[in-house]
């Protein structure tokens, strides 16, 4: 050790040994030790000078100088929800005061500007929100209304609205430039939303054709149009609303009340509701998303019935149960002969009790190639059990030719693992498959899907893409691990696999909610490393926020 700074050599050899100093050599000894501290603390305060003369440089140097517009921009739609309330269109704003480079990317990012939704709409915000849009250029345009929340009935008066103001809205649609693509409208009832009909002018004699129609309307392609408390529609369909809805939309979004709402005294009132809806509309619809919990068949027949060119129907339940009265005469009609969804090839049940799956039994669809079914639901007791209406479904559409996709989300705690391993593989045909948010009894190797698969390794043959979304921290991965290696097994020679057969595997997704680290074991297991090396698989794991327990 160099110990320079001792002049006396007398001193030397207390930094060599144990010995203690007297007063007078304690005094050297500290002056000298204040000495260094003192060149420490300037040399740390001209480190730090050194730093922040360093910094600028790098920033100069920085790669995200280089990052093409087109980049960011992408960066910025992934912050920002893809409808802009208030708050996102504040931090849009706040994005382009960073610098020249990032307003400019926002600039050009015209899907940024391009879906707006306001809680209300009156005139002089109606001027803002073509500015906004117009900055969106030549894509098409997406228009949020959803109105004032009312959590009870609101009486709507000339003054009052439970919707955006239909004068503003009128004078938005008419001076709007370039083209509105999609339109979401929420009223408490039909009577609002004919106010803003009635806004555009009378219609003529025996036509659904208006003087004054704004051009905005006629160009919409997509509608959304909600209804909270109030139904008050007349049964002809003559008479009906739906007759003026824009006359050009292929796909539409119609939320109905529940049948808990105001409209119905009791909520079994709901079976043999009729919704008049016009041919005409329907004829012409490709996707079609229907909000409503009504018991019975009658809607569904009514609302399906004319949609012979539908090929993306959702039903959405809304979380609550559906039944049907097998005695009411429609009903018993229906499943017997089963609504024929003669073109469909995506239907999707969201919002699901475990007992609406049942709807699947008022219908066939032979062209079908997507299947998707969403749960909600907070009850542990609830029977999970689907597989039979699933399988009936299936065989009752004659769509094993077609059918590959298969989307089960948020079937929690009460899922019979056997059962669903047992229904995937009577769906031999499957190439994709997704779980999410699907748990089970993990601590029960009885009660886990891919113990249960591999007893039939010869289950899902065709499968292509299997996602498994939204795991939860303690998923067991040693049986799906086992489950991978099952379907082509290997050995190693001289540190190479030798594949004993081909896997049509091509693609795996695994995403968790939160994991412990020490837990996260997946990405690092010889079975992937080998498979996404040598098998060609693609490997997808993440993203992973990590917990500590």
């Amino acid at each position: 050790m160099n110990h320079e700074g001792i002049v006396n050599p007398a001193l030397q050899r207390f930094l060599c040994s144990n010995a203690a100093p007297n007063a007078c050599e304690a005094v050297c000894f500290q002056l000298q030790a204040d000495n260094i501290t003192s060149q420490i603390s300037q040399l740390h305060s001209r480190l730090a000078e050194l730093e922040d003369q360093l910094r600028p440089y790098r920033s100069v140097l920085s790669p995200l100088r280089k990052m093409p517009a087109e980049i960011l921009g992408e960066i910025f739609l992934f912050f920002l929800p893809d409808h802009l309330e208030l708050d996102a269109r504040d931090r849009l704003i706040n994005i382009q005061l960073v610098c020249k480079s990032w307003r400019d990317a926002a600039r050009l990012t015209h899907r940024l500007w391009s879906a707006l939704s306001f809680q209300e709409l009156t005139d002089p915000p109606a001027k803002k929100v073509k500015q906004w849009l117009t900055r969106a250029g030549s894509i098409p345009k997406s228009l949020v209304l959803p109105g004032p929340s009312y959590t009870t009935r609101h009486v709507c008066t000339d003054q009052a609205f439970c919707g955006p103001n239909p004068r503003a809205l009128k004078t938005l649609l008419t001076n709007l430039e370039g083209t509105l693509d999609h339109l979401s409208l929420a009223y408490n009832g039909p009577r609002c939303f004919q106010k803003l009909l009635d806004s555009f002018g009378e219609a003529e004699e025996g036509s659904a054709s208006f003087h004054h129609r704004p051009c905005q309307w006629d160009s919409l392609k997509v509608f959304t149009l909600k209804f909270r408390h109030e139904w008050n529609e007349p049964t002809h369909r003559l008479r009906s609303m739906f007759l003026q809805l824009p006359p050009n939309i292929t796909s539409f979004e119609l939320y109905l009340p529940s049948e808990w709402s105001d409209v119905f005294i009791h909520s079994e009132d709901s079976i043999g509701e009729r919704l008049p809806l016009p041919r005409n509309l329907f004829g012409r619809l490709t996707c079609f998303t229907l909000g409503c919990d009504w018991d019975g068949t009658q809607w569904l027949e009514d609302a399906l019935g004319q949609c012979v060119n539908l090929e993306t129907l959702t039903i959405d339940f809304s979380g609550m149960p559906w039944s049907s009265n097998y005695e009411q005469p429609d009903t018993e009609r229906l499943r017997a002969g089963a609504l024929l969804l003669s073109k469909v090839q995506t239907l999707r049940l969201k919002n699901a009790h475990p007992g609406s799956t049942d709807i699947l039994n008022a219908m066939k669809a032979p062209r079908l190639v997507e299947l998707g079914i969403e749960f909600q639901t907070d009850d542990e007791d609830t029977d999970w059990s689907f597989s039979d209406i699933l399988l009936s479904f299936v065989e009752r559409s004659k769509c094993e030719a077609t059918l590959r996709f298969f989307y089960l989300r948020f079937a929690w705690s009460n899922v019979k693992a056997q059962e669903l391993a047992a229904t995937l593989r009577q769906l031999p045909f499957l190439t994709h498959l997704t779980l999410q948010d699907v748990t089970w009894d993990s601590l029960d190797r009885d009660e886990d899907i891919f113990e249960q698969l591999l007893k039939q390794p010869e289950g899902l043959p065709n499968l292509e893409v299997l996602e498994l979304l939204d795991l939860q921290p303690d998923f067991e991965i040693f049986n799906l691990l086992s489950f991978l290696r099952c379907r082509r097994p290997f050995r190693m020679n001289n540190g190479e696999p030798v594949f004993t057969g081909p896997d049509t595997l091509k693609r795996l997704k695994m995403t968790y909610k939160q994991v412990d680290k020490k837990y996260q074991i997946f990405g690092q297991s010889q079975i992937v490393k080998i498979l996404r090396k040598w098998g060609g698989v693609s490997f997808d794991i993440g993203p992973i926020v990590y917990v500590d327990y």
